[in-house]
């Protein structure tokens, strides 16, 4: 973990997804002037996607690659980087390598990386370059393009389903599949999903059976409501805020959610309550953040603050207030305090002034370490466009196909990629490790002044 050590805390798991969390107790001791501070990280409780039929419970490795395998679903998700951003904050202590293999409008079969040549050499693509990268995941994202060919091509996608994930077993890697999301109904004059969402359900369905057979993880993507609703998003048409541009192609809110339903499956899911509680000269008990060097100074306390892993993405602002803002929220309750209007800093910049009956509870959703995983998050972003560049170059007829006789010579420039993909990789395993930051409590009046 490039020598950086993480801080460890007790969590509250809701279900166990991957493993029982380690507990490590934090004992302080602080001298204080009676003044009693709660300080609450709370994130809001994430619904459980159906992580089906799998063996044992799945676990990321430290040092594990992740390639993920697809159509659109797969495509769209680089330039976003929600998934592999979350996968990575929720691994501090790990690190794991992200490759997106995913073309648009693919297939089971590999039919759009053909090229010019035919589906077999489309799918000989497919193998060498999911081969070539040595995964130990792989996360497979096929079922909407395929569906469009409906009941008639079923066994067709069922028998190819089977030899790709036969071709798949060959790197030994564990092997997580997604089914397909619904068609979204979006209202006139785009067409009733109805009819489509039926195919979709036949195919989630092999989908579901393939991985009851192999005993792979299956995630169930075909409920996408971020607040919980019963309601699936086929009827009635979403009026507000929808999770796609055109029913079937995710826009960044519906990333936001669906790569979070992956995530839950892929790694812990915690509520996400962090807790300090301090008192006089009673023992700390910490809660998912460790707090050193509090003390007195004039009018207020200081303390250093540092969470066990950094918060996930923010929902995108179309989300914003659809019960989606507080989620990764921290909670700041300041109790004990004295009358008087009192200035919260972060890092030396000022927060918040507010009365102290007002701390008695604060979200706070767009604090440094907030910003450090949307920094984080362009990295990601960053990275994977570099790669996309290496193994799809938009000129690759002219660089390895048949007219490599007029600028195959520029081949040699590719693999240049390779370094500056590199780079950014260092950079995110320094970023992904959570800083301390100071909190200062500073009373500025008196009632009444």
């Amino acid at each position: 973990m490039d020598g950086v050590p993480v801080p460890k805390c007790e969590s509250e798991p809701t279900k166990r997804i991957a493993r029982t969390p380690r507990r490590f107790p934090w004992r302080l001791l602080v001298n204080h002037y009676a003044l009693r501070v709660v300080i609450l990280l709370a994130g809001l409780a994430l619904t459980t996607p159906h992580l089906a039929f799998g063996g044992d419970p799945f676990e990321l490795r430290d040092g594990d690659r992740i390639v993920l395998i697809g159509d659109d679903l797969i495509e769209r998700n680089q330039k976003l980087g929600y998934l592999e951003t979350q996968l990575i904050i929720r691994n501090p202590d790990k690190s794991l390598i992200f490759r997106n293999l995913g073309w648009s409008a693919d297939t089971v079969f590999g039919d759009s990386r053909a090229g010019f040549g035919t589906r077999a050499d489309g799918f000989q693509q497919l193998k060498s370059h999911v081969l070539g990268l040595k995964p130990s995941v792989i996360v497979v994202g096929y079922g909407m393009s395929d569906s469009f060919a409906g009941e008639p091509g079923l066994l067709a996608f069922e028998k190819g389903l089977g030899t790709l994930l036969d071709t798949l077993e060959e790197s030994k890697a564990s092997i997580v599949l997604l089914g397909p999301i619904e068609h979204e109904s979006l209202g006139s004059p785009l067409p009733n999903p109805r009819g489509h969402n039926r195919s979709l359900e036949l195919y989630r369905d092999v989908l579901a059976r393939a991985a009851q057979a192999r005993k792979s993880p299956f995630v169930d993507l075909s409920q996408l409501d971020p607040v919980g609703a019963e309601t699936a998003l086929e009827t009635p048409a979403r009026a507000e805020a929808p999770l796609t541009s055109n029913g079937i192609h995710l826009n960044a809110k519906g990333y936001w959610v669906v790569d979070t339903k992956i995530a839950n499956a892929l790694s812990y899911e915690n509520e996400w309550k962090c807790s300090v509680r301090l008192n006089g000269d009673e023992p700390v008990a910490s809660n998912g953040v460790e707090v050193s060097g509090l003390r007195s100074i004039p009018n207020g306390i200081r303390f250093e603050g540092r969470l066990q892993r950094l918060p996930d993405p923010s929902a995108p602002k179309d989300a914003i207030g659809e019960a989606t803002g507080d989620r990764q929220s921290i909670t700041l309750e300041y109790k004990g305090l004295k009358p008087g209007r009192y200035a919260l800093k972060i890092d030396g910049k000022p927060v918040r002034t507010a009365s102290a009956d007002e701390w008695g509870n604060w979200r706070l959703t767009n604090g440094p370490d907030h910003s450090q995983t949307e920094a984080l998050r362009t990295l990601v972003n960053e990275k994977n466009r570099l790669y996309f560049y290496r193994w799809r170059p938009q000129n690759e007829t002219y660089l390895f196909g048949f007219r490599k006789h007029e600028q195959g010579n520029n081949a040699r420039e590719i693999p240049l990629f390779d370094p500056l993909v590199e780079a950014k990789e260092k950079e995110i395993a320094r970023l992904r490790v959570p800083v301390s930051h100071v909190y200062e409590l500073i009373r500025e009046s008196e009632v009444g002044q």
